[in-house]
């Protein structure tokens, strides 16, 4: 409610966050829906094959599943910067006993920004050139197709940064059953996701595909929530209420 909320601002600036907070939220929706067409083509309808072979074979092939790699990488990519904004967003309306949170979420969203963006523009960039040219040279630490690549290393690091950003963010919310449902696919998705990184170091398979699963499928639907109350507060031009109750 309203009158939780300790900031003091004037219509209009709240409008202005509403508005990009609605925008990102939206941008954020749409990019992790085609992350899941990407991931249901890349793994369930014409599945890549990742028994790695070699990075002649793969460099001989590349041409053929390259598209594949792209609807993949792409969706991806922009996820990142919108999802920052949107935990800008979210700050700009937290109240300043909870700013801690809305902070520690920020700062690993700018980590998740950094190494994740950076490993999908390799593969959209130095990868392809580097096998359209011959030149295989260290090509196969960073290859989408090798499982053992740095590139998947970094992937499972990256999205930990954001696991531990989806958990402060998802405590934020409370008080009504939109933003109870926005917390906890926030917070349980967090948990699994930083789980992903203890798997990395224990080589130990204990339901990794299921937390990919779920989070690609419910993500999208949290933020497509947090899309809406951020449009209905643009409507009353008021703070949002998600970040208003205790938790």
């Amino acid at each position: 409610m309203i009158k939780n909320l300790n900031i003091k601002k004037t219509p209009y600036p709240l409008l202005l966050e509403a508005k990009i907070g609605t925008w990102s939220a939206v941008g954020v929706t749409i990019a992790s829906s085609l992350f899941l067409i990407a991931l249901i083509v890349t793994f369930v309808i014409f599945p890549l094959n990742f028994n790695w072979q070699g990075i002649e074979i793969y460099a001989q092939s590349y041409a053929q599943h390259y598209w594949q790699i792209l609807i993949f990488v792409v969706p991806c990519f922009f996820i990142a910067p919108l999802y920052l904004i949107l935990t800008v967003s979210i700050h700009r309306v937290t109240p300043e006993e909870k700013k801690i949170l809305s902070m520690l979420g920020i700062v690993f969203a700018v980590a998740y920004l950094a190494q994740i963006t950076g490993n999908y523009y390799l593969q959209m960039t130095a990868i392809p050139q580097s096998i359209s040219t011959g030149l295989l040279d260290g090509t196969t630490l960073f290859a989408f197709g090798n499982l053992n690549s740095i590139f998947w290393s970094m992937e499972i690091l990256g999205y930990t940064w954001l696991s531990l950003s989806m958990i402060f963010i998802g405590f934020l919310f409370s008080g009504g059953k939109i933003e109870t449902v926005i917390k906890w696919i926030f917070v349980v998705n967090g948990v699994l996701g930083v789980i992903a990184i203890i798997q990395a170091f224990t080589h130990l398979d204990f339901g990794f595909p299921f937390s990919l699963v779920l989070f690609a499928f419910t993500f999208p639907v949290a933020t497509a929530m947090i899309a809406l109350v951020f449009n209905s507060a643009k409507k009353n031009a008021l703070q949002p209420s998600i970040i208003a109750g205790n938790y």
